[in-house]
C-alpha cells in the first residue's frame, strides 16, 4: 500500500508550498526551472495566486485554466528553445510573442499568454528563485477591432433554431432525454439571462425564486464575486419547472446542471449547432451572451440596465456586447 497526498482541491494544493521553508520553495522552483517542469511551476504559480490575486482561493477556473495553459505553453517553448528559465533575455520573451502572433494566434490569447508569463515569473521572485522580469515591457499589438467583430452575437433566427433542436431531442430521443433535457435547459437559461457560463454552471437550486409573479435568479458567482439578481422569462422559468421535477435534475445535489467544466458543457452543446451541410457555427457560450444583451437593448434601451443584468461593472463594457446599430440603420432606410 502506498499513501498519497490529498490534494483535491486548491486550498489543499496550495498548503502544499505554504508548509515548506522558505529555502526549499526557493529549491524546488529553481530544480523546476532548471528541468522546464512544467507541472511543478504550475503549482507554484497556483499556490501564488492563492497569496496574492485579488479573489485568492476564489479566483475562478477559467482563470486558473487560461495561465496554466499559458505556463505549460511558455515552458515548452523555453524548453525546445534552450531558454535559461531563471533569466531568459528579454529577446527570448519578445521573440515567443511574435512566434505566436506568427503562428495566426489573436491578440486577445498572445494577451493572455504574456499575462500568464508575468504571473510565472512573479511567483519565481516571490520565492527568491530569481529577480528577472523579463515580460515587462514586452511588446503586443492593440487589437483595433470591435468587440462584436471578434464574436458576434449569434442571430436571433439562429439562436431560435438551436433551442427548438435542442427541445425538439428530449421528445424525439427518450431513451436519452434526461441528457437532452439538461443541454436544452442549460442553452434556454443562458439565452434568457446572459450568465457567463461559469456562474451558470455554478448555480444551485437554492439560488433560484420561480414565483409567478417575480420570477429571478441569484448569481454568486460573477466576476468580483459580487452577487446580482437577474430576472427569469416565463419561458425559463416554464422550463426550470418541468427540469426540477425529473429524473434529470434529481443526482447533481446543490446544482442544476451536472456539466463542471465549460468543455464539459461544450461537448453537449456543439451538435445542436451542426447544419445540413455538415459545418458548424457553434462559437462558444460567450456569442450567446451577447445574444441576449443586444435582445435585451433592443428591449429596454438602456445600456445600465443591460449592464446591470449581465453583471459589467462599466457600461463601456456592455457597449461591445450588443449589436443593435447596424439593425436599426437597416430598417431605418428600408424607407428611403
Amino acid at each position: 500500500m502506498t499513501l498519497a497526498r490529498y490534494a483535491e482541491d486548491l486550498h489543499h494544493r496550495a498548503r502544499e508550498w505554504s508548509a515548506l521553508h522558505e529555502d526549499e520553495r526557493r529549491r524546488r522552483a529553481v530544480l523546476a526551472c532548471r528541468d522546464k517542469d512544467h507541472d511543478v511551476l504550475w503549482s507554484l504559480v497556483e499556490w501564488h495566486l492563492t497569496q496574492h490575486a485579488r479573489a485568492g482561493l476564489l479566483v475562478s477556473p477559467h482563470t486558473r485554466a487560461s495561465y496554466r495553459t499559458g505556463v505549460r505553453q511558455l515552458v515548452t517553448h523555453a524548453a525546445e528553445n534552450a531558454w535559461t528559465l531563471l533569466a531568459p533575455r528579454r529577446t527570448d520573451t519578445q521573440g515567443w510573442v511574435n512566434r505566436l502572433l506568427a503562428e495566426g494566434k489573436s491578440v486577445a490569447t498572445v494577451r493572455s499568454r504574456v499575462a500568464a508569463g508575468r504571473v510565472l515569473y512573479a511567483a519565481l521572485r516571490e520565492v527568491d528563485a530569481t529577480q528577472g522580469a523579463p515580460f515587462e515591457g514586452v511588446r503586443v499589438p492593440r487589437d483595433a477591432r470591435h468587440p462584436l467583430e471578434k464574436n458576434a452575437p449569434y442571430p436571433r433566427r439562429r439562436m431560435e433554431e438551436v433551442l427548438e433542436r435542442a427541445r425538439d431531442r428530449v421528445r424525439e430521443d427518450p431513451a436519452h432525454a434526461d441528457r437532452h433535457l439538461q443541454t436544452w435547459v442549460l442553452l434556454l437559461l443562458l439565452a434568457h439571462t446572459g450568465l457567463r457560463i461559469d456562474e451558470a454552471l455554478k448555480l444551485g437550486w437554492a439560488d433560484l425564486r420561480l414565483d409567478e409573479d417575480d420570477a429571478r435568479l441569484v448569481v454568486r458567482s460573477g466576476k468580483g464575486r459580487k452577487s446580482r439578481e437577474v430576472p427569469v422569462s416565463p419561458r425559463l422559468a416554464g422550463a426550470l419547472e418541468r427540469y426540477r421535477t425529473s429524473r434529470a435534475s434529481w443526482a447533481h445535489g446543490a446544482f442544476l446542471f451536472p456539466y463542471r467544466t465549460w468543455r464539459g458543457a461544450a461537448y453537449h452543446v456543439r451538435p445542436l449547432f451542426e447544419r445540413e451541410d455538415g459545418s458548424n457555427d457553434f462559437r462558444g457560450f460567450h456569442a450567446i451572451r451577447k445574444f441576449m444583451g443586444s435582445r435585451l437593448y433592443e428591449s429596454v434601451g438602456d445600456f445600465t440596465a443591460v449592464a446591470e443584468v449581465l453583471g459589467h461593472a462599466s457600461v463601456d463594457t456592455t457597449r461591445g456586447y450588443v449589436r443593435v446599430g447596424v439593425e436599426r440603420a437597416r430598417k431605418a432606410v428600408a424607407d428611403w
